[in-house]
Formats: C-alpha cells, sequence, structure tokens
C-alpha cells in the first residue's frame, strides 16, 4: 500500500473512532475486518495491537513505519489514540476566523464547505 492511500485511510479510521463509539468498540474487538472495512486490509491470521494510550502527540512518520513492518512481519500496531481534547480557549478569535475563512471574500464555499476550485 503506497504512503498517500495508507494516510488517507488512516485519517478516515480516527474520525470514524473519535466520532463513533460503537465503531471504535468494533476495531478493538475486530480490527481485522474493521481494517478492512476502512481501506486498510490485514490477512485474518495476522496480529493487530490497538494503542489507545499514547504519550505525547501522535508521530504520522513512526505509523506509516509501524504499518510497513507490519506488511512484512504480520503483527501490525496502529494507534489510535482516545478522542483528541481542545481546552476552551486555546484559539483565539482571530485564528478561529482564519480556519473557517471569515473575512475573506476570494474563498467561495460550496454546499460541502470546502473551497471550490472554480
Amino acid at each position: 500500500m503506497q504512503r498517500e492511500e495508507f494516510v488517507t485511510n488512516y485519517a478516515k479510521l480516527l474520525t470514524n473512532a473519535w466520532t463513533d463509539e460503537s465503531f471504535a468498540n468494533r476495531l478493538t474487538s475486530d480490527p481485522q475486518a474493521v481494517l478492512s472495512e476502512s481501506g486498510l486490509p490485514v490477512s485474518s491470521t495476522a496480529t493487530v495491537d490497538i494503542i489507545r494510550e499514547t504519550s505525547g502527540e501522535g508521530d504520522l512518520d513512526e505509523q506509516v513505519r509501524l504499518w510497513e513492518q507490519g506488511e512484512s512481519t504480520g503483527h501490525y500496531k496502529l494507534y489510535v489514540p482516545k478522542t483528541p481534547q481542545i481546552e476552551e480557549g486555546e484559539l483565539s478569535d482571530a485564528e478561529l476566523e482564519g480556519v473557517a475563512g471569515a473575512g475573506d471574500t476570494s474563498v467561495t464555499i460550496c454546499c460541502c464547505c470546502s473551497p471550490c476550485c472554480c
């Protein structure tokens, strides 16, 4: 699997695990099936360690390395940290407006809330 494909599918898996408790529970109880559904297939004989507790900030390069190692050994380690918490007041109003595109009339927002390319 190419790095870009892994990163895209891993990001979707994290989002689902953070927003859907039943998905997170299934990931823990039947990781092979959930990984396959999420575009990260592993062999039925592979072992998968879902690591929920992490220290510090995640390192995507390390996760990619561990995934590639699992592809050759059949033993995967997948970091799925608990839902990230944003401290109140962590972002200033100006930072929030910048993320939302407030005040920037050059950006056209489509119904999907992403900038249009047109």
